[in-house]
């Protein structure tokens, strides 16, 4: 079973207006909750591009397609932007999801239900659907795109069951309302698990320091994406031909994702094992060892040699396949450097918005 991945139009509209116009300048909205109440927080839009990017990079190494609804690729495929070569490739595939919106109604509906958490989004949501079955319009339109639309791509999520890379305010919804998402994702395991161990290598080097000490918290992929590009043009170009070289972890993240799919226990455990081994790994790297087994830390070449009397059959197993390409994107790279290099790409170094999407990744270690 191809591992693919349910994405949004919206998403790649936001990363093809970035291609061809840049960083925007303005805000956009993040539902929030206080009490039964729901308004607006303002988020920079160029903060959401560039989350919308870095979901895409991942999703272009790591996926074997990504599928979006065929009725709606008008809003980034006419413009001629870098996508359409993962389009041409057949990475990026449109789908006629809606062919059966029958079966999507049904599920959406539900979703609904299940986000609208408040009492005043939900009288907001009606007065959305009392529009659209009068008029064709909807009073709230971000309301519409973020919940509405957010609900219906879920459903495709669940009727089709494929995992969802949803945009970056639906996503903020999902989270603030306490909404999961319906389908398992081994990738989003394995990516919640690069980014804990880059926390705790950053805290090593840096330590707890509240003021001074921060870490830059990017997925490692896309680290991996803007040390190799040479500019914004590139950066898709390079993920695709990222595909190549993460060929093994893709697979590895393919069985993965069938095994829990398939609910086999004894598979899923062995997949655990593996994390949890690279985990025993980074921890003798960086210095965290037992009280009788302690652990020192050298610094060498950029990377951490090690100096322990740890299991070297564990030792040995992470200097090959998965597990080294793990412990390679975990010590990859901090971010630091590259979220400078990335603003620089559009022009945005040193300027409001350049300083509002780095403090945006930008995290207390």
């Amino acid at each position: 079973m191809a591992q693919g991945v349910v994405s949004d139009n919206w998403s790649l509209q936001d990363i093809t207006t970035l291609f061809t116009e840049g960083l925007e300048h303005d805000v956009a909205g993040e539902i929030v909750f206080n009490g039964e109440a729901h308004s607006y927080r303002p988020v920079s839009s160029a903060v959401i591009q560039t989350e919308a990017l870095f979901d895409f990079i991942s999703d272009l190494i790591l996926r074997d397609e990504i599928l979006v609804e065929e009725k709606f690729t008008y809003s980034w495929e006419r413009v001629h932007s870098p996508i359409l070569e993962a389009k041409n490739l057949g990475v990026v595939r449109a789908y006629p999801f809606l062919s059966e919106a029958e079966k999507i109604a049904g599920p959406r509906d539900r979703i609904i239900e299940h986000i609208c958490s408040t009492e005043s989004l939900r009288l907001s949501h009606q007065k959305n659907v009392d529009g659209w079955n009068t008029n064709r319009q909807t009073p709230d339109s971000l309301l519409s795109a973020t919940l509405w639309g957010g609900a219906g791509m879920c459903a495709r999520s669940f009727v089709y069951e494929k995992s969802y890379t949803p945009h970056p305010l639906r996503k903020r919804l999902f989270l603030n309302s306490g909404f999961m998402l319906p389908a398992a994702d081994a990738l989003h395991q394995l990516t919640t698990f690069l980014d804990d161990q880059k926390v705790k290598v950053t805290k090593k080097i840096y330590g707890n320091d509240s003021l001074f000490s921060a870490y830059i918290n990017i997925p490692a992929l896309p680290i991996r994406v803007i040390q190799e590009a040479n500019s914004a043009d590139q950066l898709v170009t390079t993920a695709l031909q990222m595909r190549a070289d993460f060929q093994s972890l893709r697979d590895w993240l393919k069985m993965f994702q069938n095994a829990m799919g398939e609910d086999d226990t004894e598979s899923l455990l062995g997949f655990r094992k593996q994390l949890d081994s690279v985990n025993q790994y980074i921890n003798k790297k960086i210095g965290f060892g037992s009280k009788n087994k302690p652990v020192t830390m050298e610094a060498g070449m950029g990377i951490f040699k090690i100096a322990t009397q740890g299991n070297p059959l564990e030792n040995l197993k992470n200097q090959f396949g998965v597990r080294a390409t793990l412990n390679k994107l975990v010590f990859g790279g901090a971010g630091t450097v590259e979220l400078k290099k990335y603003v620089s790409m559009f022009g945005e170094r040193g300027s409001e918005i350049g300083y509002e999407v780095e403090r945006s990744f930008t995290q207390n270690a």
